[in-house]
């Protein structure tokens, strides 16, 4: 049922990648056979990465430009005249540019492949989907290197038969219903930013590609110099590509479920080790020995591209994960462009045998770095690592990736949504009243058509929220999210009218409307108290409560970076502020409520809550009276605090002595007498004092210390 939807699409991905796969060890056993010198062969095969480079720079332009299918078909009919005009013409300038070409291409079709099933993939199921592409992906590759078998590679014939395969992956995704998204314009993350943020993931990112691209690029001459041929060629190929798909799953596990750096360094120490048993093997006959070697070595390469890739994701917020994740794919082309050149001229100068001295050299410096980078900084705990995601190595930026940040499309294309925004354009009485209709026959439609329909300027969306609510009255809260997810715009008109007509579920969908515009969230709360009459109070507080009650509960799904960057104490004060200047006579209940949802700002709170009662200036009251209702007011404040949220109180009666000293005794009174507070729970407040152990020695340091009056007894 996943896949349905897509099939057509991942049979064009699967004999796309089969001739890609073809293509890739083809082309090296033929200029080896051709008698092309070895740095020639590592040069021609590093191009590939270069037009891969730029395809993944430019493909999100074209793709904006031209469309998916016509990028696509592009794309496959190229692909089948560069591996053609590679069969025609082996000259090794003629060779690079062709692989430049065919570098260009497979990067736009993976990221037209990625953009479209990403576009119509949901959050629940997106992780789904992009395991079975990469899936699809590594077992064309796979079935590639059994191609080379059928028939002589002096010949023509597998040229051709790439070439069939290139031009046959158009004809699926062209005859295919789903029609390719739109792409919007996406930030981008600078080299030097994502490098000072996560240097590990960076720098394994960068040696991912010069271990796995050097490898596969030239595992085919090293076999072949080894008197691997033919068939056994292909099944030595397989092997490598069948490493890389294998080995996610373990390391997926053991990267999820301990320190990633420590299982880096054992990847890396896995490489040093299999990369000195190959030619050992080898040269004892243990074929069936290598080639499990093999499949470790390529494997554990291929995995050092997820694996640094989640690295990264630990120190970067989610927002900013798709543009991280482009920077990490240009790095990784970077490392794919030196590996076969270098590794070329190492085989070129000691023997084919040195690939694998190559091999080792490199994985020793990436060992070195690791082990210093575990020295510098400590590792975060094992519950706050970003999740290992598959991700083929060479695959374009995919935001299937469950880990970046997911955006509900503002509505869903089908035809009655047309109908109802082409009807809106001439009769926008008539589409509301249609919309209507429909959303009374198909209740879980309706947010979809209200969404539609509030992107027309004649439509008024209180009215259109009415309508389409009225006929739909369980998807109220659905309709209201939607509506200024499409529009938000007019979230700011919905909210008045929805203030002044009082409808069912009012808290909810006030809530609802300010969570679904995180930017404007504050602004929304702060509206909808504008709008309450001064008989509403049970509804400002509860409204209150429950914003922030859900913010809460979302500061704990997140990240630990996000939760940082969340700026928590300083949300819950800004909202506690613009809801005291709208409703003054309820400061105390507002605070209160916002410090229970939100213990953790209860200090914060409080403070702006004391400096808003000396800010009050009663022309009415005297200086004395007006200090005097301070200090009760400050009191009854602590006494609810002690009550509902006592693991906080020594702080917020810390908070208050100092804007309030007289209020000192009272206070150390107060919290003497509480039962709820207890020393062993407030000990960790007290981080400056770590001497003072007992209750009363924090008490009386406080008022000694934060006194205006120091002969005043305590």
């Amino acid at each position: 049922m996943t896949i349905k939807p897509f099939f057509l699409l991942l049979i064009s991905c699967f004999l796309l990648m089969t001739g890609y796969g073809l293509s890739n060890i083809l082309l090296p056993v033929r200029m080896q056979s051709d008698g092309v010198s070895l740095s020639n062969i590592g040069l021609v095969l590093s191009m590939l990465s270069v037009g891969f480079l730029l395809g993944a720079v430019y493909s999100r332009k074209l793709l904006q430009r031209v469309g998916h299918i016509r990028i696509f078909a592009m794309c496959g009919s190229l692909t089948s005249v560069a591996i053609l005009v590679s069969g025609l013409f082996p000259d090794p300038i003629v060779l690079g540019a062709m692989r430049i070409l065919t570098g260009f291409c497979i990067a736009c079709t993976n990221a037209t492949l990625d953009s479209w099933l990403s576009f119509s993939a949901t959050e629940k199921n997106r992780g789904r989907i992009l395991s079975i592409n990469q899936m699809v992906v590594m077992s064309a590759l796979f079935s590639g290197q059994f191609l080379l078998s059928i028939a002589p590679i002096d010949q023509m014939t597998l040229f051709v038969v790439s070439g069939v395969l290139f031009s046959l992956a158009i004809t699926p995704i062209v005859i295919s219903k789903q029609q390719g998204p739109k792409i919007e314009d996406s930030e981008s993350m600078s080299l030097l930013t994502i490098a000072k943020l996560s240097p590990l993931g960076v720098v394994s990112c960068f040696y991912c590609g010069v271990l796995y691209a050097g490898l596969l690029n030239m595992l085919p001459i090293f076999a072949s110099d080894n008197g691997i041929k033919d068939l056994n060629l292909s099944i030595f190929m397989g092997a490598a590509i069948l490493g890389a798909i294998l080995l996610q799953f373990p390391i997926a596990y053991l990267s999820d479920h301990f320190d990633r750096r420590k299982i880096m360094l054992g990847m890396v120490t896995t490489i040093i080790l299999a990369a000195l048993c190959i030619p050992l093997l080898l040269s004892l006959n243990m074929f069936n020995l290598s080639l499990f070697s093999i499949a470790l070595i390529t494997g554990v390469a291929a995995c050092l591209y997820p694996m640094s890739m989640s690295e990264t994701f630990d120190k970067v917020l989610k927002e900013q994960i798709l543009a991280a994740m482009s920077s990490l794919l240009v790095i990784y082309a970077f490392g794919s462009i030196l590996g076969p050149y270098l590794a070329s001229a190492a085989m070129g100068a000691f023997g084919s045998n040195a690939l694998f001295t190559f091999i080792i050299a490199v994985a020793v410096t990436l060992l070195v770095f690791i082990l210093v980078r575990m020295q510098q900084r400590s590792a975060l705990p094992q519950e706050d690592q970003d999740h290992f995601v598959m991700q083929t190595p060479a695959g374009a930026v995919s935001a299937l990736d469950p880990r970046i940040d997911y955006a509900e499309p503002a509505y869903k294309p089908s035809a009655e949504a047309e109908v109802a925004v082409s009807l809106a354009t001439k009769n926008p009485g008539a589409a509301v009243n249609m919309a209507k209709a429909l959303a009374l026959r198909d209740p879980h439609n309706a947010s979809n058509l209200a969404a539609a329909l509030s992107t027309i300027e004649e439509i008024n969306i209180g009215k259109l929220y009415a309508a389409i609510s009225t006929a739909a009255p369980e998807m109220a809260i659905h309709i209201a999210e939607a509506l200024t997810t499409a529009s938000p715009e007019q979230a700011e008109e919905l909210v008045d009218w929805i203030s002044a007509n009082h409808p069912d579920q009012f808290t909810n969908i006030i809530v609802a409307i300010a969570n679904s515009m995180p930017d404007n969230g504050i602004r929304v709360m702060e509206l909808a108290a504008e709008n309450m009459s001064g008989e509403d109070s049970a509804d400002l507080l509860e409204m209150t409560e429950q914003y922030m009650t859900e913010f809460s509960d979302s500061l704990d799904e997140m990240r630990p970076v996000d939760r940082s960057a969340a700026a928590s104490q300083e949300t819950a004060t800004e909202l506690y502020s613009r809801l005291s200047d709208v409703s003054p006579e309820y400061s105390a209940e507002l605070a209160l409520t916002v410090s229970e949802a939100l213990p953790e700002s209860s200090n914060a709170v409080a403070e702006a809550y004391v400096n808003n009662l000396m800010d009050t200036d009663n022309e009415q009251q005297s200086e004395a009276q007006q200090a005097e209702d301070i200090e009760e007011a400050v009191n009854d404040y602590l006494t609810q605090v002690v009550e509902n949220i006592p693991e906080y109180a020594v702080d917020v009666a810390s908070t208050f002595i100092d804007s309030v000293p007289e209020v000192a005794s009272e206070m150390v009174e107060l919290l003497q007498d509480s039962e709820a507070v207890d020393s062993s729970d407030l000990s960790a407040s007290v981080d400056d004092k770590p001497e003072e152990d007992t209750l009363q020695e924090q008490l009386l340091e406080a008022v000694i210390t934060q006194t205006d009056k120091p002969n005043q007894e305590p």
